[in-house]
């Protein structure tokens, strides 16, 4: 690929979040692994200087993620990348309102020479780009929790999940675990919990106040786990998050945290 033919593609519209439709066919989907339904959508999730550049040999292929469209709204535990194993969420496309459906593992390589006779059929807006990103890179650092903790809040599983499905608009769950270890059955693990909402929802004064009944509810099933010794449940805006407050905590999975039943396999805190 020449600068000639990246201006090209930069004319066309080719950039990260661009939406392909209407030239799906066996060449597109060669290297999928997944069965294509009719009236799928993809979406472009390679980074926009990957998609253009000029040298073909480096950038063979570009990256796709399978967006399905939905029926119904939105659930709450799937938003704002919640839960690690599937994204709901909600677009303005041409006008109309519409609701899509993803799952990580529905992305594949698609040979970025297909591109250059075409041009994307539109595009994500960007904020819906970064919580898509985000959720996906959240994939492959999230954190593994030690065992005697999972155990231990898990005693009372249906009441805190109960509470925290009712978190709709809080976008990430941190959590300090003290020590981050296993530990012997008589000694407690000291935790700290901070709900990270939008700004804007959390300048809201009817949401607040709404958001500290849920905190204080999650306090109250909290604070009945044999074994943990609940320092604090806190809502905090993302605008008065800081960088050093984010490197003392550690993120917890929203679909770790909901969905993992007792006997399903758990990743060890320190694999050996």
């Amino acid at each position: 690929m020449t600068n000639d033919e990246r201006t090209a593609l930069i004319a066309q519209g080719w950039r990260q979040g661009a939406i392909i439709h209407s030239f799906v066919d066996g060449d597109f989907t060669r290297h999928s692994h997944i069965t294509i339904e009719s009236g799928d959508i993809f979406l472009v999730i390679s980074q926009t200087c990957d998609l253009i550049n000029p040298d073909f040999d480096s950038e063979p292929f570009c990256e796709v993620l399978r967006i399905s469209a939905m029926d119904s709204a939105p659930a709450a535990e799937y938003e704002a990348g919640k839960n690690s194993r599937e994204i709901h969420f909600e677009v303005a496309l041409n006008g109309r309102l519409h609701n899509f459906r993803a799952r990580p593992h529905e992305r594949f390589f698609v040979d970025r020479r297909l591109l250059q006779a075409q041009s994307p059929d539109d595009h994500f807006p960007e904020n819906k780009i970064e919580v898509i990103t985000a959720w996906l890179t959240k994939r492959f650092v999230r954190t593994a929790f030690p065992d005697k903790f999972d155990q231990r809040w898990k005693k009372r599983q249906k009441q805190i999940e109960r509470v925290i499905k009712r978190l709709r608009l809080v976008s990430d769950i941190y959590i300090k675990i003290t020590p981050f270890e296993e530990v012997a059955d008589e000694i407690n693990y000291v935790v700290e919990i901070h709900l990270l909402m939008d700004a804007d929802h959390y300048d809201d004064p009817r949401l607040y106040e709404e958001y500290e009944g849920y905190k204080r509810d999650l306090e109250t099933q909290f604070g009945r786990c044999t074994g943990i010794d609940l320092q604090v449940v806190e809502l905090v805006s993302n605008a008065d998050m800081t960088v050093r407050e984010l490197q003392e905590l550690r993120r917890w999975d929203y679909s770790y945290l909901s969905y993992r039943t007792p006997d399903e396999h758990v990743c060890p805190s320190n694999p050996v």
